[in-house]
């Protein structure tokens, strides 16, 4: 299985770990030792191994997407595959009854070890504090993205 294909693997079963909060089944697509980073200025973090990096993301999904109704996540660009690193530049449209949608946009990156994910990578633009804080005060909705 190419990166590529190892990466949308991973991200279809992250898609059902939303849903159902099997963890488990991510396990599979980390190395032991994997590194999470989240470069973004509020939220910003690096996780170590994949209990910690699962700790935060369930962290982040119930205080950020398991707020909203439902998302739809599209590909911008890429992806682009480096020797073991891919990088993929998307857009998640989060969308709750009765409020206006709110667009996330944002980089992953991805470098691999004997197929498996051994460093994730998620960047944020500066703008997206000012823009998440603009939409909740306009739309009384109070999201906490923060994996720590």
């Amino acid at each position: 299985m190419s990166h590529i294909e190892s990466f949308i693997a991973y991200a279809g079963e992250f898609e059902e770990t939303l849903a159902d909060d099997d963890w488990s089944r991510l396990l599979k697509h980390f190395c032991e030792d994997a590194v999470y980073e989240v470069d973004s200025g509020s939220f910003g973090c690096r996780l170590d191994g994949p209990t910690a990096i699962f700790k935060g993301m369930k962290k982040s999904l119930d205080g950020f997407d398991r707020k909203f109704d439902g998302r739809d996540v599209a590909i911008d660009s890429g992806p682009e595959l480096d020797g073991d690193e891919m990088r993929v530049s998307w857009s998640v449209t989060y969308k709750k009854e009765g409020l206006e949608p709110y667009v996330l946009r944002g980089r992953s990156e991805a470098r691999f070890r004997d197929g498996k994910i051994a460093y994730l990578a998620d960047r944020y633009d500066a703008s997206v504090d000012a823009d998440a804080l603009a939409w909740q005060q306009a739309n009384g909705l109070e999201l906490d993205p923060r994996y720590v």
